[in-house]
């Protein structure tokens, strides 16, 4: 299992970083060098942290935890009208973000009214091409506890947040509703953070259900592979975004047409997952259990 955080600090010595991150078989995800600073995030072996903590302690920088990295969230709104999609929604974006995560934002086309709300076929679709969601809903207790019911159809994890501090609904988060100004208060703050806690709850349920029934390869793997067929684009944000159980690739039809045969260990990419043009952005690759490829290596 992987430990994903992220490096601040200056530019002396950064390559022994990088080079011991690669030795004890990490990750490098991001980076960002800006004259005199840099930023760059990893991952690696969980039992390796205190290895690499110490390094970063040598080089004079410091090491921020990313729980939410290497996932891909969606913020959903029942519409983007300002009735709804106003300040909270902004802020728990940014705040995610913060937390390591790639974050989305959709609106409802029929999200609207407490008795005819509901999810179309197509953007159910959509929200499962996602490794969770988070609904945000506004501040009146009995419009909320109608709307939930429309939640059940989704089959990925997925919190709810909204104003009134407690609502029959499982994975709820109270006081982050309709609001006409930004969330700067320490106790707001608070809110946002146990927010994120609550999403890293359902997240690490579905992050059990994938070390259960392995997968053939390690998405972070599979995208180190990826970029030596097609380099990323200069300048270019997040061309391939880590998933729970395999990876967005935002890249062109003709690029998609060399991944099948890409090697993997003793087998090629195309006997392994799974690829498919996505309804929102780009292409998915979904990993296949080892149980079902076998043995890659």
């Amino acid at each position: 299992m992987y430990k994903i955080m992220m490096f601040e600090g200056g530019v002396y010595k950064f390559n022994e970083l990088k080079e011991l991150i690669e030795d004890l078989g990490g990750f490098i995800i991001q980076e960002l060098v800006m004259q005199t600073d840099t930023i760059l995030h990893m991952a690696f072996p969980v039992e390796d942290e205190p290895v690499i903590r110490n390094k970063v302690k040598e080089l004079g920088g410091k090491l921020i935890d990313l729980p939410l990295a290497g996932t891909e969230i969606l913020v959903v709104t029942p519409s983007m009208g300002k009735h709804h999609a106003v300040n909270p929604l902004c802020d728990i974006g940014e705040y995610l973000r913060r937390k390591g995560a790639i974050t989305h934002i959709m609106g409802l086309a029929r999200g609207v009214g407490k008795r005819i709300a509901q999810i179309t076929a197509q953007e159910l679709l959509m929200m499962e091409e996602f490794d969770a969601l988070i609904f945000l809903v506004g501040n009146l207790k009995e419009c909320i506890e109608a709307k939930v019911k429309i939640f059940d159809a989704v089959s990925v994890p997925y919190i709810v947040v909204g104003g009134p501090a407690e609502v029959d609904c499982a994975h709820y988060v109270g006081g982050l509703g309709r609001r006409t100004d930004r969330m700067r208060r320490k106790e707001e703050f608070d809110k946002l953070e146990l927010m994120a806690a609550k999403l890293g709850e359902v997240l690490d349920e579905k992050r059990r259900e994938v070390e259960e029934d392995p997968l053939a390869a390690s998405p972070l793997f599979i995208k180190e592979l990826i970029e030596m067929v097609i380099p990323p684009t200069p300048g270019e944000e997040f061309p391939i975004v880590v998933h729970l159980d395999g990876l967005r690739l935002l890249i062109s039809d003709i690029e998609a047409s060399k991944l099948r045969d890409i090697e993997v260990g003793k087998k090629k990419l195309g006997e392994i997952s799974e690829l498919r043009k996505s309804l929102y952005r780009g292409y998915l690759l979904k990993i296949l259990p080892e149980a079902v490829t076998g043995s890659v290596f």
